[in-house]
């Protein structure tokens, strides 16, 4: 992680870039809504000492005590180099300053990576669910409190709804 700097993003023309990055990733995730990501509540980049950006990470939309992760993307060649968690303890301590009580983010069953990025930066695996794209995926959902006496489960089972819950049969 030599040279790398954690900053957030204050500048209309690095939001497109971190934009462009989301757009460029390879994991086969839906497309960016990219006017829902321009008004993230916080986007964290991962700069190198020339000012490139090889890493974003958002806050997501949105307002109140609950934030939600997202957007993490890192550069395939600065993969393997910290930044993923870089990003996310930056994220953390945005959410702080934000006064948000609780974090939480959703992975897919397959990302192991990101699941355990999270799990490293304090996360605890709350369910598993099945996607709300009808596509049969397994997504995780963890969470992070931020403050004491947050009601997790209230808060948690107010931000499933109605997702089918993954029942393993073994």
């Amino acid at each position: 992680m030599n040279g790398i700097q954690f900053v957030l993003c204050d500048k209309q023309e690095d939001l497109a870039l971190a934009a462009t990055l989301v757009d460029s990733r390879d994991d086969n995730a839906h497309p960016l809504d990219h006017e829902y990501f321009f008004h993230s509540r916080a986007v964290i980049l991962a700069k190198t000492s020339e000012g490139d950006i090889v890493g974003c990470a958002a806050i997501k939309a949105g307002s109140g005590i609950v934030g939600e992760l997202g957007y993490l993307v890192v550069s395939p060649c600065y993969r393997r180099q910290g930044i993923a968690q870089g990003l996310t303890l930056k994220r953390i301590e945005v959410a702080k300053s934000l006064g948000i009580a609780i974090l939480f983010a959703t992975i897919r069953a397959e990302n192991t990576s990101s699941r355990a990025n999270l799990l490293k930066a304090g996360f605890q695996f709350w369910r598993d669910y099945l996607s709300i794209r009808g596509t049969g995926n397994t997504v995780g959902w963890y969470y992070l409190p931020l403050k004491e006496h947050v009601d997790v489960e209230t808060v948690m089972q107010s931000l499933v709804g109605n997702r089918v819950p993954v029942v393993c049969t073994n």
